[in-house]
């Protein structure tokens, strides 16, 4: 099962070509029967929620998540503690988390990271209730990198004063 977020930035910069096509033709390629929905952000904890009920009754072998590193966070959040594998198609703008984790960024790599079944656990964290993988922010952080000053650009990349 691969739930895709419609508004993920490599699906936003491509709105011609029909993604869900592409996820399920690049499992394919490889042996491996697929379903992808494109879901919408309000969509996806939904879906993946009953993602994992699919996977617990063993219907599905795994969850598949196209987006950027707040879509994952979101799937991730539903699918934490229950050994489901959780794999990540990194369509998103930044996409830290599958760089991070050195997955490829173009969907045939990732793909192919996927169909290899190898897992590994990553470590996540609780902010107030809510799950995060890779970073999490307080309102400051977003102003201090988006500043426009040069200061803030370098501080930014981790080059400035602490």
């Amino acid at each position: 099962m691969a739930l895709l977020n419609a508004r993920a930035g490599a699906i936003q910069r491509n709105p011609n070509g029909n993604i869900s096509e592409a996820v399920v033709a690049a499992f394919e390629r490889r042996g491996i029967a697929a379903e992808a929905k494109l879901l919408h952000g309000s969509d996806l904890s939904a879906a993946a929620e009953a993602a994992v009920q699919q996977a617990r009754a063993g219907k599905i072998d795994a969850i598949v998540v196209g987006g950027g590193d707040g879509t994952i966070g979101t799937v991730a959040a539903a699918a934490v503690d229950t050994k489901i594998p959780l794999g990540v198609l990194p369509l998103g703008t930044l996409n830290h988390f599958a760089r991070d984790l050195g997955i490829p960024l173009d969907l045939e790599g990732a793909v192919a990271v996927i169909a290899a079944a190898t897992c590994r656990a990553v470590d996540v964290a609780d902010v107030n209730g809510r799950i995060f993988l890779n970073n999490s922010s307080i309102a400051y952080t977003p102003i201090w990198c988006w500043s426009g000053t040069s200061a803030g650009v370098t501080m930014a990349w981790g080059n400035g004063p602490q």
